[in-house]
């Protein structure tokens, strides 16, 4: 007998169940009421939160093609040059190059950062503990 597999949901299926997870603790909590306010508040701040995550990520995905664009037309151009310069730009370019694979390098989950000392920010606390209520009190 084989155990069917737990589905592995995408960031962005993460950031919707959380955000309808929240709208259904409203929802609980009762129609009209004070919670509200708090509860569309930490929605509009976790979506906030994924919209400008997304929006790094496309800055990041474009800086990167133009900065290797630009890379390799200056190691290419390298050779070209005196040997005065080459001796003295070439070291450079590979410190560039260096840095350049060191920042856009996808990092191992095995040697992935635990930020532990990170306080969260205080909407994704709120969400927490919204959920946790409406957890609480299926139990």
């Amino acid at each position: 007998m084989t155990t069917p597999s737990i589905k592995e949901f995408t960031e962005a299926e993460m950031v919707h169940l959380t955000r309808n997870a929240l709208l259904v603790a409203g929802e609980e909590m009762g129609a009209d009421g004070d919670h509200w306010p708090v509860i569309k508040a930490t929605i509009r701040d976790l979506m906030k939160d994924w919209e400008e995550l997304q929006t790094e990520r496309a800055v990041q995905s474009e800086m990167k093609r133009h900065l290797y664009a630009q890379l390799e037309t200056m190691e290419g151009i390298l050779p070209t040059c005196s040997p005065d310069v080459q001796a003295e730009v070439g070291p450079q370019l590979a410190e560039l190059r260096e840095v350049y694979d060191a920042y856009f390098t996808e990092a191992d989950d095995d040697n992935e950062l635990i930020l532990v000392d990170i306080e969260p920010p205080m909407h994704v606390k709120r969400a927490e503990a919204i959920i946790e209520t409406l957890e609480a009190e299926d139990e």
